[in-house]
């Protein structure tokens, strides 16, 4: 026998006696849920990873940009126009922005941890016993361990993307802007209220007053696009880039990631305890 026949067979047996192994394990006939922990713990070490990437980030940048008041005003007043539709924000309401922004961006950070469990508890409906036939199945049918990865890879890949899907949702309705926006408008309306007395009295605006207001709106961003080549388009705000750059990359890498939580519920089902 050639020495290349040897090492071919010596190792054919030895993942024999591996599978024979695995199967002792796989075969638990308990029926739980534990994998379920494991799938919500991967969701949320990715959740951790993209939001501690994004967050530092921007905090890092508020903390430059708020050490002199001019470079405070310079970077969050386009930005606050942006929010409000006006150019008529106060200089102490732009100055609470950092502290608006970091506010909001915790509570986010929050309401996604929190709604990872209820994501998968609604979604990881297979069982641990269910996942182990489908990989003592793959392994009966002569499979390599390579090829069991991917035949459970491609069991999860559409129950990863609807969890996925669900993730992003929640940062969508958290709707940061909008809560930074709200913000700003209630620092606002205590300066509103000390310039004009009477404007709780009457707060209905007529529709000639609301057409003249959408024109002065449309007006004065047109003119503050036009007469500064510097200033970022309203539509790139740096509040607009943080949100659309963590949602990118947090829906990379739940699509991406899918073939490590299939390790994850492999190894928990072979080498756990059964």
């Amino acid at each position: 026998m050639s020495l290349l026949s040897y090492i071919l067979l010596f190792s054919t047996c030895t993942f024999l006696m591996a599978v024979q192994g695995l199967q002792i394990n796989f075969s638990s006939v308990k029926s739980d849920m534990l994998i379920k922990d494991t799938a919500q713990a991967h969701y949320e070490s990715i959740i951790d990873d993209i939001l501690s990437q994004h967050n530092e980030g921007l905090l890092t940048e508020l903390s430059i940009v708020i050490k002199t008041p001019h470079d405070m005003q310079t970077a969050l007043r386009p930005q606050s126009e942006l929010l409000m539709g006006s150019s008529n924000i106060q200089d102490v309401c732009v100055a609470q922005m950092p502290g608006m922004i970091a506010n909001q961006i915790h509570e986010l950070s929050n309401e996604l941890y929190s709604s990872v469990d209820a994501i998968v508890s609604e979604f990881w409906t297979t069982t641990d016993i269910e996942y182990r036939q489908l990989i003592l199945n793959a392994i009966n049918k002569g499979l390599w361990e390579q090829e069991v990865m991917d035949e459970l890879v491609a069991s999860l890949e559409l129950l990863n993307m609807d969890i996925a899907d669900h993730i992003i949702a929640a940062v969508d309705r958290f709707d940061i802007l909008y809560k930074v926006k709200m913000a700003l408008k209630s620092c606002q309306s205590i300066f509103d209220q000390e310039n004009n007395p009477f404007a709780a009295e009457d707060q209905e605006e007529t529709l000639t007053e609301k057409i003249w207001s959408a024109i002065l709106v449309s007006f004065t961003t047109t003119s503050s696009q036009a007469s500064s080549g510097i200033r970022e388009a309203p539509q790139h705000g740096f509040l607009n880039r943080y949100i659309f750059e963590l949602t990118s990359d947090l829906q990379s890498e739940l699509y991406s990631r899918v073939y490590e939580l299939a390790r994850s519920v492999y190894e928990d089902l072979a080498f756990g305890s059964a």
